[in-house]
């Protein structure tokens, strides 16, 4: 099997890399480099992983199949800082960087058919919003792979019983016709003139009844908005 693993620091001071980010939580989905569906994980001892898989102290490591060479990381830190790094390939030593100072973030979210395990279901991306985190007007979906006739809802899903989440709150009924860039998707969360405040919530999609290729990824725009020292682990 093949061997990724990387760690996050802070923004290059000059020359240097800045330190190791040692905060607490946050997650990663991997992907096959290219393609938005999730990439089957492995632990050393060949155990499968849930993907995204969870960051230890800002770092994270898997194994993943011989024909997996290159992947795609798509990390949400536990202080809500969003940061994606392409064509990862095996063995490489990865610093990646998070600009703490930059609270203007963009979330994306790979949403692949093949990660569908019904038919017009709720789908949790294993993505959870964090408080403070402030979901801003105009997303966008790129659309990967086409599904003719298609939609697709990117919302939040249920975690307290009560609330019930919002399945297509952020973006609401995507056709799926084309490939490339779709604007005017928001949905009931957020309007041109509203934003929307996260709660902890998970992060879902829903592909409409009869979808059978689609693919895509969802640019979540948002300002970060939390204060304050990460606690270690």
């Amino acid at each position: 099997m093949l061997h990724y693993k990387f760690q996050l620091v802070d923004r290059p001071i000059g020359a240097f890399s800045g330190p190791a980010i040692m905060g607490a939580g946050g997650k990663c989905t991997v992907t096959a480099a290219g393609d938005p569906a999730k990439a089957t994980l492995y632990n050393e001892d060949g155990t499968a992983l849930s993907n995204p898989i969870s960051l230890t102290r800002g770092s994270g490591e898997f194994w993943g199949a011989n024909t997996l060479t290159a992947v795609d990381l798509f990390i949400l830190t536990g202080e809500g800082f969003s940061v994606q790094l392409w064509s990862v390939g095996a063995d490489e030593v990865n610093e990646i960087a998070v600009d703490r100072g930059n609270r203007s973030q963009m979330l994306i979210l790979p949403i692949s058919i093949d990660d569908q395990v019904s038919d017009n279901t709720e789908v949790d991306t294993g993505m959870d919003d964090i408080t403070g985190m402030i979901f801003l007007p105009w997303p966008h979906l790129k659309v990967h792979t086409a599904d003719a006739t298609e939609t697709l809802d990117v919302g939040t899903g249920e975690v307290v019983p009560a609330d019930g989440g919002d399945a297509d709150g952020l973006m609401s009924a995507v056709s799926l016709t084309n490939t490339g860039l779709v604007a005017d998707v928001d949905g009931a969360l957020i309007t041109a003139i509203t934003n929307y405040i996260a709660a902890g919530d998970s992060l879902t999609f829903t592909f409409s009844a009869g979808a059978d290729t689609g693919e895509a990824y969802a640019f979540l725009p948002y300002l970060l908005m939390t204060t304050g020292t990460p606690t270690l682990d």
